[in-house]
């Protein structure tokens, strides 16, 4: 018969299975990139610009394969519901994935449709609902000089190129 504790730590192994994964996807996305990278020298692979990603994506990918399975064994995969389940009703979680999702929609979806300055003034509009600064005309305002800031005197004060 399972335990409470048992159960506890089955959770928490869920959470190092999906935290496993995660890192997985990304020393996969590492060493991929890596490999694309243009060759340089007559010395193949050790003359890469992509060596050391190569090599520090694969040592990425092996530890967290070990960490993979040690989850693995201690039972991550019968409660993976139960760790999504008390992950997203966690309001600092669903914070976070709302902001992150706010943040991939301006990055990926918005930015080099959109003008910058109407994407930036989107992406602040977004955030400051969510955050609830306050009644809608002082939202717009926030939202107004916040696009500003970043998309018109920054660049400017800095010499920096925008989108």
């Amino acid at each position: 018969m399972k335990t409470t504790g048992d159960k506890i730590a089955g959770v928490e192994f869920a959470g190092e299975l999906v935290l496993g994964v995660a890192i997985n996807l990304f020393a996969i996305f590492v060493i991929v990139e890596s490999l694309r990278m243009p060759p340089r020298g007559h010395l193949g692979l050790v003359c890469y610009p992509g060596f050391v990603p190569f090599l520090t994506g694969s040592m990425l990918f092996l530890l967290s394969l070990g960490h993979n399975i040690v989850a693995l064994r201690n039972g991550a995969h019968r409660h993976l519901r139960q760790w999504l389940k008390t992950t997203f009703e966690d309001d600092e979680t669903r914070r976070f994935l709302v902001i992150l999702g706010s943040m991939v929609l301006y990055i990926v979806i918005l930015l080099g449709r959109v003008p910058f300055v109407a994407a930036t003034l989107v992406f602040h509009t977004l955030i400051f609902i969510y955050l609830k600064v306050g009644h809608p005309v002082k939202i717009g305002f926030y939202a107004l000089l916040a696009t500003a800031l970043v998309s018109i005197l920054l660049p400017r004060l800095f010499e920096m190129p925008v989108p």
